[in-house]
């Protein structure tokens, strides 16, 4: 790439959302897991499982110490638990320089952004992995399923729509004409969903309950307003031409983000799109440990398809038994790879991963959802916020990329000129709150 990528947003700037996230909302969330490991340690000592309960002790000590070592800005250590991929956290650590002199060793106010936070949830995991009874445990797991049972009304709403539209067949060409345009549509409604979903963000929240779920499709028309920049006919474009080429091979990638009801609109787009024979295949990318507290792991991704199918609601019932029905015959896949939980943006993984790069080079379109994603996407540094999204992306290019992703830090791209003072002027935390929104689109090449 001609030039060079701005510099990396970081905790040095007292004025950012990331020093921000450093200093207040990383202990918050840290605290939050401290308690759930308390509270087990308890239960172990209830039910007599004594040498459970010492272990989960040991761990609140280790946690309690990694909280004390990231509010007194200590050196960061390197990863010690021999994970399948301490190699390369370890190599991003050792290569690692204070941002204050480009010299001394960095602490957590002195290194990236992106590597400090992704760095907090690999040390959770590391106190885990090196237990012997709690190696698979997941922290956050109450607060997802906490997330996914609060969020019936709107599932319930979402599903009436999805069926609804699966349902709808032309019966004459000139239906057929104008079942067209109104799958067109029904798709960006669902897209819609897909994108506001992404306001259930458990770690933004530090772990609060999030309770303003989209219930009602009118709310979508409101929300147009504030989706600061709308390629989404770029998008159905490209799953047209996919649709035309792939000769029953179109393969559709979903790079996840959020459990509870993020993910519940993500298999709802998912399985309007392959009922419409639209692509063939959607493969969900899950993380492999637990991250950023609301993040998707398989166990999560099962749980959730368990649960609908479990509904006392019977079309969201309905829908469970189709996506279990998917996983069994293939149409839905998931995978699971270790660069989603590095520290790396994704313009290193063709380097880093050749696998996954590869892999996701055979997929039709990559809908890659969330903040964190998007700041992989871009680097986490400081574009300008007119910057094409093209450029920000330096390089990765694995397939079509589709970026759905509402604003929660202080970074972005691909915004008209004025876009971003004009939306000041209404908000002065546009960037950091969830209320806006982009919808954005590259090309393979």
């Amino acid at each position: 790439m001609e030039g060079e990528r701005p510099c990396s947003l970081s905790g040095r700037d007292k004025s950012s959302f990331a020093y921000v996230t450093i200093k207040d909302r990383m202990p918050e969330i840290l605290t939050k897991v401290i308690d759930v490991m308390s509270r087990l340690a308890s239960k172990h000592h209830n039910e007599n499982e004594e040498e459970k309960a010492i272990e989960c002790k040991e761990i609140v000590n280790k946690l309690s110490k990694l909280r004390n070592e990231m509010m007194t800005d200590k050196v960061i250590r390197p990863i010690e638990d021999k994970y399948c991929d301490d190699a390369v956290w370890n190599g991003i650590i050792n290569n690692l320089k204070s941002l204050e002199d480009g010299k001394s060793d960095p602490t957590w106010f002195n290194t990236p952004w992106l590597i400090i936070e992704c760095y907090l949830y690999r040390r959770i995991f590391e106190a885990l992995r090196m237990s012997k009874f709690h190696k698979d445990f997941d922290p956050f797991a109450e607060q997802k399923e906490k997330a996914f049972h609060s969020s019936k009304i709107p599932m319930a709403t979402l599903a009436h729509y999805v069926i609804q539209f699966t349902k709808s067949q032309p019966d004459s060409v000139e239906e057929a004409i104008k079942d067209r345009e109104q799958l067109r549509l029904d798709f960006e409604m669902l897209f819609e969903y897909c994108l506001w979903g992404n306001k259930c963000d458990l770690s933004l929240s530090a772990g609060t309950q999030v309770t303003h779920q989209l219930q009602e499709s009118s709310q979508l028309k409101n929300l147009l307003a504030h989706i600061l920049c709308n390629e989404t006919e770029k998008v159905w474009e490209q799953i047209l031409v996919a649709e035309a080429r792939a000769h029953g091979h179109a393969r559709l990638d979903f790079v996840l983000d959020n459990a509870g009801f993020e993910l519940y609109t993500d298999l709802c787009l998912a399985e309007f799109l392959l009922d419409k024979k639209l692509f063939d295949t959607v493969h969900f990318h899950v993380k492999d440990i637990p991250w950023f507290v609301s993040d998707t792991s398989k166990k999560d991704f099962l749980w959730t398809i368990e649960q609908c199918k479990k509904s006392d609601d019977s079309v969201i019932a309905e829908l469970g038994l189709r996506w279990s029905n998917r996983i069994n015959e293939g149409t839905f896949v998931i995978r699971e790879h270790p660069y989603w939980t590095y520290s790396l943006d994704f313009a290193a993984m063709e380097q880093i991963s050749p696998d996954l790069y590869q892999d996701l080079s055979k997929s039709q379109l990559i809908i890659f959802k969330g903040d964190l994603n998007y700041r992989k996407l871009i680097g986490d540094r400081s574009w300008d916020y007119t910057a094409p999204f093209s450029r920000a992306l330096w390089g990765f290019r694995p397939g079509p990329v589709c970026a759905l992703r509402t604003l929660k830090a202080d970074l972005v791209v691909g915004l008209s000129p004025g876009k971003s003072e004009e939306t000041e002027a209404k908000d002065k935390n546009w960037m950091v709150g969830g209320q806006y929104a982009v919808i954005q689109y590259c090309d393979k090449v």
